[in-house]
């Protein structure tokens, strides 16, 4: 049974949305990514802008994903402070917003899918990071006609969302609405981030999909057995820290015991620094900063959670320096992940936290009120 969302949620929300309306997503732009690293991040950018394909999207090797490599890729380039009508890469995110747009299906309710190979049985996780992006688009778009198309575009994405949400209150790869009543965890934070994006920006959404989506993280990790070596098995690094980044989404449960629990998880077994393992801890990390970054906005001790994130940065982003390839890009682990494209676009979002620029940090909701 789906629970009732308490009006102060309903509230908050529309303050938010009344202080992206009047402020706009540019206010907090004078925050910036520490000196040491910035030619870091212009190389890794460099990089994906370059290898867009002519008609705005990416992909991953062998054409593998485009759906979701088009919008982690966008993403980074969308934490630089450019959007689709003025910045540096303003024509990379046009090209990429305008594909994913016409990649909306309209006979499938709304999902947007490439119909690629790889995506037949992933297209979810797609789904997920392309309304997250186009929500994020929709946040910065002045034009009114494209505003609007917009806007359809992602409230049939989020309706399609909650459709696609299993009776346990997860998502999985596939949606219910196809005959796949499952679920799974990074698949779920997926698409909770999308909606919490969409909703913050004013599009409608099922909140209480949302609340159903955070209980099924809590009780399915609660129940998770752990057997030997689950500590060093990147899948469970991954979906701790997914669910760990949900908590602290603006207008969840803050930092609370469980996410106190989940925290000291990730500081145990997730490697940071020299200990990471290309090709299989970007996930992990994408989720693990988020929350990192997000502790700091919202703690009332904030000199100790500052000295957090700058452990953090320090031992992962000396690290990325020293990793970057030439081309700008970095490792993808021979083959085990899904390529460049996808490793540039999660270590470039990691490492312009500090810009305050991503929807998702509490930043944005606190300045609000």
């Amino acid at each position: 049974m789906k629970t009732k969302v308490p009006l102060i949620l309903l509230a908050s929300c529309l303050l938010a949305v009344a202080a992206w309306s009047v402020q706009g997503p540019d206010r907090l732009q004078n925050d910036e990514v520490p000196e040491k690293y910035r030619e870091t991040v212009s190389k890794g950018l460099e990089y994906l802008a370059k290898t867009q394909c002519k008609d705005g999207h990416w992909e991953g090797d062998a054409g593998k994903h485009p759906v979701a490599m088009t919008a982690l890729a966008g993403m980074a380039l969308l934490m630089e402070g450019s959007n689709v009508h003025k910045g540096k890469y303003a024509a990379n995110l046009r090209k990429a917003a305008d594909w994913l747009m016409d990649r909306s299906q309209a006979g499938r309710d709304g999902l947007i899918f490439s119909d690629h190979a790889s995506e037949t049985n992933r297209y979810m996780q797609g789904h997920g990071l392309a309304t997250l992006f186009l929500a994020w688009a929709y946040g910065n778009e002045i034009d009114k006609v494209r505003r609007e198309r917009l806007k359809g575009i992602l409230t049939r994405a989020a309706k399609y969302i909650a459709s696609a949400q299993s009776s346990q209150g997860g998502w999985y790869p596939t949606s219910r609405v196809e005959g796949h009543d499952l679920d799974e965890i990074l698949v779920t934070a997926m698409q909770i981030q999308a909606l919490y994006t969409a909703g913050i920006l004013g599009i409608p959404i099922a909140w209480d999909t949302v609340k159903d989506g955070q209980v099924y993280l809590k009780t399915t990790l609660e129940k998770r057995k752990e057997g030997p070596g689950s500590a060093q098995n990147p899948a469970r690094q991954a979906d701790i820290a997914a669910a760990l980044a949900c908590r602290s989404c603006p207008d969840a449960n803050g930092y609370d015991q469980q996410c106190t629990k989940w925290f000291k998880e990730c500081q145990t077994e997730i490697p940071v620094g020299s200990g990471v393992r290309f090709g299989r801890d970007e996930l992990a990390h994408y989720f693990y900063a988020q929350a990192i970054f997000n502790r700091l906005l919202s703690s009332n001790e904030r000199r100790d959670i500052d000295a957090e994130w700058g452990k953090y940065r320090t031992a992962m982003f000396d690290h990325l320096q020293s990793s970057q390839n030439q081309d700008g890009s970095w490792p993808a682990g021979n083959g085990i992940s899904v390529g460049p494209v996808y490793a540039t676009a999660l270590w470039c979002t990691i490492l312009q936290l500090d810009k305050k620029n991503h929807p998702l940090t509490r930043q944005r909701l606190v300045a609000s009120f």
